[in-house]
C-alpha cells in the first residue's frame, strides 16, 4: 500500500484486544467451544473482508456507492420480511447457503455512509445549525430503515438508526427551538409508541426495568441474574472458566446480550474496568480520526460509524447493569453473532479508508 493508504494500527489494536476478550469469554463459558469456534471463523472472514476493503476501495468510491448500498440494504430488509428466517418470534435473518446473515447489521454501516453525504450537503448549503426542515430531512433518511427493522420486530436495533441520526445532528448543531420542540415531541412519541406500537413483551421489558424484583421469576429474571453475576465477580472475579452463573445456566443469553455479565463474573471489577477502558480508548481514537478527516463527508461518516459502536456498547452495558431496559442490543466484538462481527470489520474498514487520503 502507498503511504497515503497506510493502516492506522492504533484503532485496530483496541479493536482486536476487545475481540480477543470476547473470544476468551466465549471459550470460558462453553465447554463444547461451539460458540467460540463459530465466532473465530467469523473473525477470520472479517479480517479477510477488512484487508480486501481497505486495499481496494477508495474514499471517492465509498461516497459514490453509499446511496446505491443504502437502497440495496433497504431491499434486503424488505426481503427479510418476505422470506426471512425466524427465531424466538423474530424474523431477522436471510439464509445464504450454510450461513444466516442479519441485514440490519450491515444496514447500519450503509446508513452511516449515506448520512455522511446528507450532512455534507447540509453544511455546504449553510443549513447548520439544523432547523426544523433540516431535522425532518435527517429523520426522513432514518425512518425507512427504522421502520423495516422495527416490524421484524427488533426494537433495540431499530432505535440505533434514530440514535445515529441524532448523534450527527448534535455534532452539527441544533437550534434552541428545535431542541425544545424535540423534547416535547419525544414525550408525545413515547406515549404513542407505548399505546400503539410496542408489543406486550416489549412493554414487559420496561416494566421489569422499573421494578425487576416484582417480576423476579418472569420478565425481570434476566436483569436480576445479570446483577448477581456482575456483583459476584467482586474485585478480581471468580477466575477464568469459573463463572458459575453462566456455566450452570442461571444466566440467560450468556453468550449474546449478557456476555458482559459473564465476563464480569470471571474477571471482576478490575477486568470490567479494563474492558470499559478499551472501549473508551477505541471511541477516543475514532473521534481523533474524525477530527483529522480531510473533508466534511469523511468527518460525518466517521462520526456516524463510530456512533454504531458507541451506542451498542452504551445500551448493552446499561441493560446488563440494570440501568437501562433490556432491548436485545449486542455488545460490540464481545457478543456472539456472525453478522455483527462481520459488520464491525466492515465498519472499521470504512473508518480506516475515510481517515486517510486516496
Amino acid at each position: 500500500m502507498s503511504k497515503k493508504r497506510r493502516v492506522d494500527w492504533t484503532i485496530l489494536i483496541f479493536f482486536w484486544i476487545i475481540s480477543a476478550l470476547g473470544l476468551l469469554t466465549l471459550a470460558g463459558i462453553d465447554r463444547s467451544l461451539f460458540f467460540f469456534k463459530r465466532q473465530l471463523i467469523w473473525h477470520c472472514i472479517g479480517i479477510i473482508a477488512l484487508t480486501l476493503t481497505v486495499s481496494t476501495v477508495t474514499q471517492k468510491q465509498l461516497k459514490e456507492w453509499s446511496p446505491i448500498i443504502y437502497v440495496v440494504m433497504l431491499g434486503a430488509l424488505l426481503l427479510v420480511l418476505l422470506v426471512g428466517k425466524s427465531s424466538k418470534g423474530a424474523q431477522r435473518w436471510l439464509a445464504i447457503g450454510p450461513f444466516r446473515l442479519q441485514p440490519s447489521e450491515f444496514a447500519k454501516v450503509s446508513f452511516a455512509l449515506t448520512m455522511g453525504s446528507v450532512f455534507e450537503w447540509l453544511t455546504e448549503k449553510e443549513r447548520i445549525p439544523l432547523g426544523f426542515t433540516e431535522v425532518i430531512i435527517v429523520l426522513a433518511m432514518a425512518f425507512p430503515m427504522f421502520g423495516l427493522v422495527l416490524i421484524q420486530p427488533d426494537l433495540g436495533t431499530s432505535m440505533i438508526f434514530i440514535l445515529m441520526a441524532l448523534t450527527a445532528s448534535v455534532v452539527a448543531g441544533l437550534r434552541k427551538r428545535v431542541i425544545i420542540l424535540g423534547l416535547v415531541a419525544a414525550v408525545a412519541v413515547s406515549y404513542f409508541g407505548w399505546t400503539h406500537v410496542l408489543k406486550e413483551y416489549q412493554k414487559n421489558r420496561i416494566r421489569a426495568f422499573l421494578n425487576p424484583k416484582k417480576y423476579k421469576t418472569t420478565i425481570g429474571y434476566h436483569v436480576i441474574q445479570s446483577r448477581i453475576a456482575i456483583g459476584s465477580g467482586r474485585l478480581t472475579g471468580k477466575g477464568y472458566m469459573k463463572a458459575t452463573q453462566a456455566k450452570l445456566g442461571f444466566m440467560p443469553e450468556k453468550h449474546t446480550d449478557f456476555i458482559f455479565s459473564s465476563f464480569a463474573e470471571s474477571w471482576g471489577f478490575l477486568g470490567s474496568a479494563l474492558l470499559i477502558m478499551m472501549y473508551a480508548l477505541f471511541f477516543t481514537r475514532i473521534g481523533d480520526l474524525a477530527k483529522k478527516a480531510k473533508g466534511l463527508y469523511e468527518f460525518y461518516s466517521i462520526i456516524e460509524l463510530g456512533s454504531i459502536f458507541f451506542w451498542h456498547a452504551f445500551i448493552n452495558l446499561g441493560m446488563t447493569m440494570g440501568i437501562l431496559p433490556v432491548v436485545g442490543v449486542p455488545l460490540p466484538l464481545m457478543s456472539y453473532g456472525g453478522s455483527a462481527v462481520l459488520a464491525s470489520y466492515l465498519n472499521v474498514a470504512c473508518i480506516l479508508i475515510l481517515s486517510k487520503g486516496d
